[in-house]
Parts: structure tokens; C-alpha cells; sequence
């Protein structure tokens, strides 16, 4: 990436953060070993200040950090200042610290902020929880070669493949990889040390992770006065900033023509008293699909207020669990177009619970459908069910497909099943669908983690298509049979659009997802 790309796209991001001013701590309290480029570090942090128009306020002395102070700041930054030779906190200003964290702050650490060590045991321990790993030592300095793993993140969103910087080369204990979200490590092989200095092929310097309840960022780089002038790392402690204050986790998307739907489990729900989904709101102003709502008709009225899921939290926030429960949207003929010419891309973060017996009866005594294990749909309920529909089998195999209405086989030309990959229960996923735009036959494909089809169909558009209202949880509006064919499992956020997004489109936001939901490969 050349200089003037690095340097546009940081003017771009600076400007999509100017109406967000943020009160930022940059503290650079210590004991003991003090680097020299702790005053580059300030100036960066000035400058930074200056250029995104953030109020920095520059401390030393941890007494000063209470809860008071911490009340309105955005974002603690440790900015390269070592515990080397004694605490730097009291009990009371590492009380603060902590609580100021498990309130949802966010904290960034730079450099030697890895190898604060002398604390109190309790704090030490938590505290190396909030890095994310425990510092082992360092070989002299050097030039070497550190690789960008995961370009979605904004730290990294304008950074090229790889970067040599001449830096004091941290190793730890072990590596932070299981418990982190690593986007840039040493390429070992540029660099030389004793093997006691060592990690092998996995060896972070760069990561993000949430942490008791609140949002920390780590980067290892920053001995050198010269480090904290390039503009590859000015962007990346900007971008992570920026995610630990929470603006990469709120809910602007990078593509919104054509958003008819954006159902988010951090905001939006309703729940009764005892913490039941009784409406899911639309996050999209204007849409003609507003809020979702349970089922209350039909076989449900054998057993009144069942079939609403459950608002749980997770460790990005919320999301709704479903099991055998359904919320379905009012709006009969909001999205026939989807299927008559239109086009369409979804979006679901999800997580799927292990599959119900399929051989065994619903709650309500219902026979299930095997391999059929709905996540959305709007498939009219009769007839030949034309309408969307994502599904699981039973063995958890993701699928998709479109059913226009002219035939009822299921699965035939009209109806096809784009199948892609077993997944694995217990864990999160960002799925996407989409179908094509424009009269004649058009394709469907199925996505996973990333914007590459890990399947693909083709279905004849048919503008005289009738689906009905879209349901979560389960295929469709079906009264007469709810919890048949529904998905057990958490849903944290889904998108639809009315038209096929591009490619790179669709990238930008599985990107975004993935970095929001800290889901990995």
C-alpha cells in the first residue's frame, strides 16, 4: 500500500469520526523503567487529539484515577509506561480501574502497558486478563516483519499484509490466541533471538478481545520514539480507539441501500418479567417491517404465552435463544418483491444449539420435520410455499434456498436447497443469502464467514410470487404446527436487503460482523 492510499484512508476515517468526540485518558503513570519515546508516545496522543478533535487528557499520577474522574471518560489509554520496580496502583485506583471496565469502558494498551508487573495479586491477575496475556521478556532490539491476519477490524482496515518495524520484540508466557481476537503477529523468521525468546509460528503482537464487560486493545509495538510517528501505527491505535470506545460495535453499517431489515439483540427488545421476547423492533426507520412479535393464534392457544424466546447475554453483548419459539413479522406483502424480481441478501449471526430429536414430538405435541430447522423464513403457509428460507439440517448442515410458487416439490428447479457446511453447536457464525436480481433464472447463493459462495443454486424468478410474513425462528407463519420446523439456537443480528448486494459489498459487512461478534474462522 502506498503512502498517499495510507494517508487518504486515514483522512477518510478521520472524517467519519469528527461528529464523535471522545474524551480520551492517556495515562502514563510508572515505576522504574521509563522509555524514552514516552514523549513521542504524548505527542501522538496530541495529535491524534487534534486531527479527530478528541479531548485528551494527559496523566501521570494513578492517585487522580477514581470513579468520579473515570465517569465521563471514553477510553483509557495505558500508553507505553512500565511497572518495573513497584506498584503503580493503590487499591483504590485499581478498584476504579476495574469497575470503570466492567461498566463497559474501554481500555487500550500500548507497548510496555504489557509488562506492568508489580501490582497487588488480585489486580495483577485481572489485569493481565485485560491485556490478555502475561509478559515473558524480550531480545534486543531489532528490525523484523510483523504479518496482518484480520483486515476487518478499523485498526487495521488500511493497513497493507505485512510491515517491518525495528521494535523491541515482546514474547509471553503463552499465546493469547484462545482467549483474543489476534490481528497482527512476528513473522519469526525475520528475526533473531535466542530460543528462551521464542513463541514459533504463533507469536501476537496486536489483538482485541472483550473482557469483564468492557473492550480492551493491545498492541506489544512501541519502543522506539520512531514508532509512534509512522502513519501505519498513528491508523492502527486510531482504529483501535475507536473500537474500544464502542463506535466498530454500535450499529452503523458500512452499506445501508436498500437495509429493509435490521433486527439487533442489543437493542430493540422487548421482554416480560420473566425475560421473554414479547417484540424484536426493527432498527431500520421507515421500513414497512416494524417490530416482531410472538405467535399467540392457532395451536399456541392450547398453551397461552408459549413460543417466546429468551434474551440472553452473551460475551458481545445480547442475543435471542430460541427453542421451539417463533417471532413473526405483521407486515403480509412487505417482501413479495424480494422474490419477484428484486433480489435479496440476508444476513444472521447465529449460534445453533444441538438439533432436537427429530423423531421425537414438540412441546406441543407436534410431529417434527426432519432436517428442517428454520432460522427465517416467509414462506406462505399453503400452497406452494413460495417465500425465502435459511435452514439447518439436523446434523446442523446450513442450507438455503427460494421457492417461487410454481411448483411444490420440495426440492426441485422451482425450490431449490443450496447446501453448504456441517456447523458446529456452541458456536457463532455470520450467514448470508442471496439471490439475484431481474427476470428469467437467477442464481442463489449460500455464504459462511466470508464473502465467498461455499455453495450455489439457480431459481427461476416468478413475478406473480405470494410469500407471506417473515418469521424468525422458524419457517414460517404456521399456526398449525409451531416448534415443527424451528432453529434451537441464538440469533445476535439480521440483516436483509431488498436488492443482491456485490461482493465487495457483502465482504465490508461479514467484516464488520465477524469483528463485532468476535467470530473467527
Amino acid at each position: 500500500m502506498n503512502h498517499f492510499r495510507l494517508t487518504f484512508l486515514s483522512l477518510l476515517l478521520s472524517l467519519s469520526l469528527s461528529a464523535q468526540s471522545l474524551r480520551i485518558l492517556n495515562f502514563q503513570g510508572d515505576t522504574g523503567y521509563r522509555h524514552e519515546s514516552q514523549q513521542a508516545a504524548k505527542e501522538m496522543m496530541s495529535g491524534l487529539g487534534r486531527l479527530h478533535g478528541w479531548e485528551i487528557l494527559h496523566l501521570r499520577e494513578s492517585a487522580r484515577i477514581t470513579d468520579e474522574f473515570l465517569a465521563d471518560i471514553d477510553v483509557v489509554i495505558f500508553n507505553n509506561n512500565c511497572g518495573s520496580e513497584g506498584p503503580i496502583f493503590d487499591a483504590a485506583s485499581a478498584m476504579a480501574l476495574q469497575r470503570y471496565v466492567r461498566g463497559g469502558g474501554g481500555w487500550v494498551g500500548i507497548h510496555c502497558a504489557g509488562a506492568i508487573r508489580r501490582e497487588a495479586p488480585d489486580f495483577l491477575r485481572w489485569y493481565r486478563g485485560l491485556v490478555g496475556a502475561t509478559f515473558g521478556g524480550h531480545p534486543e532490539l531489532q528490525e523484523a516483519t510483523v504479518g496482518v491476519e484480520h483486515h476487518g477490524h478499523p485498526a487495521t482496515a488500511a493497513l497493507p499484509d505485512s510491515m517491518d518495524f525495528t521494535d523491541e520484540w515482546y514474547f509471553f508466557e503463552q499465546s493469547p490466541r484462545d482467549r483474543v481476537n489476534v490481528l497482527m503477529s512476528l513473522d519469526e523468521r525475520t528475526f533473531s533471538a535466542p530460543e528462551k525468546f521464542r513463541m514459533g509460528k504463533d507469536h501476537p503482537v496486536t489483538w482485541y478481545h472483550h473482557y469483564d464487560g468492557g473492550r480492551a486493545f493491545f498492541t506489544a509495538l512501541g519502543h522506539r520514539p520512531e514508532v509512534y510517528r509512522r502513519a501505519d501505527f498513528q491508523h492502527m491505535i486510531t482504529g483501535g480507539i475507536r473500537w474500544a470506545a464502542g463506535y466498530a460495535a454500535g450499529h452503523r453499517l458500512p452499506v445501508n441501500n436498500g437495509l429493509m431489515v435490521d433486527l439487533d439483540a442489543r437493542q430493540g427488545g422487548q421482554t416480560n418479567q420473566r425475560g421473554r421476547v414479547v417484540a424484536w423492533k426493527n432498527q431500520v426507520a421507515g421500513s414497512p417491517v416494524q417490530s416482531f412479535l410472538p405467535n399467540d393464534y392457532g395451536v399456541r392457544l392450547s398453551n397461552p404465552g408459549s413460543g417466546r424466546p429468551r434474551l440472553v447475554k452473551t460475551s458481545t453483548g445480547s442475543a435471542v435463544s430460541f427453542a421451539e419459539d417463533e417471532l413473526i413479522n405483521e407486515q403480509e406483502d412487505a417482501l413479495d418483491h424480494l422474490m419477484r424480481g428484486s433480489g435479496y441478501t440476508w444476513l444472521v449471526v447465529l449460534k445453533p444449539y444441538p438439533t432436537a430429536d427429530p423423531e421425537g414430538m414438540t412441546a406441543l405435541g407436534q410431529s417434527r420435520l426432519r432436517d428442517v430447522n428454520s432460522f427465517l423464513g416467509n414462506l406462505r403457509n399453503g400452497g406452494n410455499y413460495a417465500g425465502i428460507w435459511g435452514c439447518l439440517e439436523d446434523d446442523l448442515t446450513v442450507w438455503c434456498g427460494s421457492r417461487n410458487g410454481i411448483t411444490f416439490g420440495r426440492f426441485d428447479d422451482n425450490n431449490p436447497k443450496v447446501t453448504g457446511p456441517q456447523l458446529e453447536a456452541g458456536k457463532f457464525y455470520v450467514l448470508a443469502g442471496r439471490m439475484g436480481s431481474g427476470p428469467g433464472t437467477v442464481a442463489i447463493d449460500l455464504f459462511v464467514n466470508a464473502a465467498n459462495p461455499v455453495a450455489s443454486g439457480r431459481v427461476p424468478v416468478n413475478p406473480r410470487a405470494n410469500p407471506s410474513r417473515l418469521a424468525i425462528g422458524t419457517e414460517r407463519d404456521a399456526t398449525n404446527h409451531p416448534g415443527a420446523e424451528s432453529f434451537d439456537g441464538e440469533i445476535a443480528r439480521i440483516l436483509i436487503y431488498e436488492r443482491p448486494l456485490s461482493d465487495v459489498e457483502l465482504g465490508r459487512i461479514m467484516d464488520m460482523l465477524r469483528v463485532q461478534y468476535e467470530i473467527k474462522d
